[in-house]
């Protein structure tokens, strides 16, 4: 259902109600908690790169002034190039300083030399948000965000959802993929107050609870441009999307082996008798992998086509996955006999620029009660900001290719129970099929689409942060 004007999001109600989170694990529904059915047998083989890092004060740039698309379709280097981490102005820690591609320019400053493509900074400096920018293997800025955690946070609940008998709990990565229409700002680290005093913010409360969680702007979304060369041409693609992921994974597991190598000693030895599959360390290189609504079709198409080797868990939320849905190929050639689709010699026609609404901000909340106007009208505030123009998404038969029983990862399903966008039987198709006995569901009641968002956030959070840390003695 989609409300047609903003007035809905101002006669929400204040209360919601959260009474349990209902879990399926391997196939057998399970009460609240948790249940793990087997560790994953995944070995770790991350490519190596070199990469470098300078931290610049980003000038943010003059701002800017659907959702249909297929049925249940919903949402969501060959020239020099930095990684750049800014965050305000400063660094957001002492990573080592490499090169990641050396074909020439110069290293200086963000903003110097005509041939440095940067990625644009929108909002500013979002109190204290970490902005990334790395580049993809051809060439294109991508932009990560992340959030150091807060000190002296003083939470009790988050202090006991870690305890782990004294043993010390292995630091792990994870990486969020946002949906069809927004981008990650808006998606994943919304903020209705300067210290986030409510935990809105996906980013922060991952980072508070140990995680080093990143979001990663796909093309044409948010801070990161739309790609305008041959054969991309201003869109964006669910094979180009994967790409693009599989470079933020080896970024975040080159970024955190480093950091790793540079405090490693004498437990070198003691983690030389594990197996490659088993050893601690390696697991904790490897990211885990969320992807929200249609960013859950391209998490599953990169574990489908990188998995295990790469990952340490996947975590599909709100998936559109419909085992009934196949999308069309489009036709190969226009009108005036050119290609328009099908190759590298393609020339599309230009993407449409078709703005972005208040209306389109908002419809993603449907149920009343579950998400107070203030955090609504925030969300809607930040999301046209980033995201005033639609992305242009094309060639999506590409996503004809997914198959539950080619995951191989360690999987956990989150589907809200009232989310209008998905089908329970394609929810159970998508979990019984997956290719994983490692694997567990999670419906999370009185939640919509955007159940991450909603007063019952942190039901989500902690669905989450079980599954990663179901084998450090949680």
């Amino acid at each position: 259902m989609i409300y047609s004007n903003l007035y809905y999001a101002m006669l929400f109600s204040a209360v919601a109600t959260a009474r349990g989170v209902t879990f399926r694990a391997g196939g057998r529904a399970a009460p609240a908690g948790f249940v793990a059915i087997r560790a994953s047998t995944a070995a770790s083989s991350v490519t190596s790169r070199n990469y470098v890092q300078t931290t610049t004060t980003p000038t943010p740039p003059p701002s800017h002034h659907s959702r249909r698309q297929a049925h249940r379709c919903h949402h969501h280097c060959h020239h020099h190039r930095h990684l750049r981490t800014v965050s305000g102005g400063r660094s957001d820690g002492g990573w080592a300083t490499r090169q990641l591609f050396s074909t020439g320019g110069n290293d200086g400053d963000e903003n110097e030399g005509d041939d440095e493509v940067s990625c644009p900074n929108k909002t500013g400096d979002r109190n204290g948000l970490i902005r990334h920018q790395i580049a993809a293997e051809d060439g294109h800025p991508l932009r990560l965000y992340s959030r150091a955690p807060r000190d002296g946070d003083g939470d009790d609940e988050a202090a006991s959802l870690l305890a782990t008998g004294g043993k010390e709990r292995r630091e792990r990565s994870i990486l969020l993929l946002h949906g069809r229409t927004w981008s990650s700002q808006p998606v994943f680290d919304l903020r209705t107050s300067d210290d986030d005093a409510k935990r809105q913010s996906t980013l922060q409360s991952l980072a508070d609870l140990g995680f080093h969680a990143y979001a990663l702007d796909l093309r044409g979304f948010g801070e990161t441009p739309r790609d305008y060369r041959r054969p991309v041409g201003g869109y964006t693609t669910p094979r180009r999307c994967v790409a693009d992921v599989k470079c933020a994974i080896d970024w975040i597991a080159e970024r955190h082996r480093q950091a790793d190598d540079a405090s490693a000693g004498e437990d070198d030895q003691t983690m030389a008798g594990y197996p490659a599959m088993e050893n601690p360390r390696a697991i904790s290189y490897r990211p885990a992998l969320l992807g929200w609504s249609q960013g859950a079709l391209v998490a599953q198409m990169y574990a489908q086509r990188h998995g295990p080797a790469t990952l340490s868990d996947l975590v599909l939320f709100g998936s559109i996955y419909d085992p009934g849905v196949i999308y069309p190929r489009k036709p190969l050639y226009d009108p005036s006999g050119r290609i328009i689709s099908g190759g590298p010699d393609v020339v599309k026609p230009p993407p449409p620029e078709a703005p972005n609404t208040d209306v389109d901000s908002l419809e993603d909340f449907t149920l009343p009660g579950t998400i107070c106007d203030e955090a609504a009208l925030c969300y809607s505030r930040l999301a046209l900001q980033v995201d005033p123009i639609k992305a242009a998404w094309d060639e999506m038969h590409e996503f004809n290719v997914l198959n539950p029983a080619m995951v191989h990862v360690p999987t956990l399903v989150v589907v809200g129970a009232q989310d209008p966008y998905t089908s329970w039987d394609a929810q159970r198709v998508l979990f019984e099929r997956l290719g994983t006995e490692d694997k567990a569901m999670c419906v999370l009641p009185g939640c919509d689409h955007a159940a991450h968002i909603l007063k019952a956030r942190r039901m989500f959070v902690r669905a989450v942060v079980g599954f990663l840390l179901r084998k450090d003695d949680f």
